[in-house]
């Protein structure tokens, strides 16, 4: 091999190694990059949780779970949701976007009102662009926590249950970070460029 051909080898590896680095960069961040949440204080926010609120929730807590049926790890909010035992006296919704018939099913099972919301719907009507997204709301109205279930992608303790507890004690909860999936268009262009399935 000539010169030439060598010269030829080593840009086509050097296009090659920064074309892989480019693309793991892409998968690397769409797992490990926590996603915006809405503030407690935004007040479309605000509104939307107000009127999620029915008769039967008056002078109640409430918690609103906002998951989408694709994401796993929403899957894996609904499973423990599902398998843990809930707060007493405490208002349940889940803001589903997408999922199955199946799945809507096992939540009105366990006594969870099912709202279900278009991809397109949720950021405008709710400021919610990733899941899943725990809203807790006190019982005037005032949006207590805004955030995260745990504390790193794909995490084994979901601390909604304490989250909630705090909550209702008048503690102060920092919120978590969002780690999971990008619902709305505009920020699943954004951590995913390339469009890579």
């Amino acid at each position: 091999m000539g010169l030439r051909g060598e010269t030829a080898g080593r840009a086509g590896l050097a296009l090659w190694a920064g074309a892989m680095l480019l693309l793991g960069a892409a998968l690397l961040g769409r797992h490990m990059i926590a996603l915006p949440r809405p503030s407690a204080q935004d007040e479309v926010l605000g509104r939307s949780m107000a009127s999620l609120r029915g008769a039967p929730d008056a002078g109640r807590w409430m918690a609103v779970h906002v998951l989408y049926g694709e994401c796993k790890c929403s899957q894996r909010v609904v499973d423990h949701l599902l398998s843990s035992e809930r707060p007493a006296d405490l208002s349940e919704k889940v803001l589903l976007v997408g999922g199955d018939d199946a799945l809507r099913d096992r939540l009105t099972a366990r006594h969870f009102a099912v709202v279900p919301v278009a991809a397109e719907d949720l950021d405008a009507r709710y400021h919610v662009s990733g899941v899943p997204l725990l809203v807790v709301v006190d019982p005037d109205g005032l949006i207590r926590y805004s955030g995260g279930y745990t504390t790193s992608k794909q995490g084994p303790d979901p601390r909604d249950v304490e989250i909630i507890a705090d909550a209702r004690a008048d503690r102060t909860v920092a919120a978590l970070p969002v780690f999971g999936c990008a619902v709305s268009q505009k920020l699943r262009a954004a951590l995913n460029p390339l469009g890579v399935p």
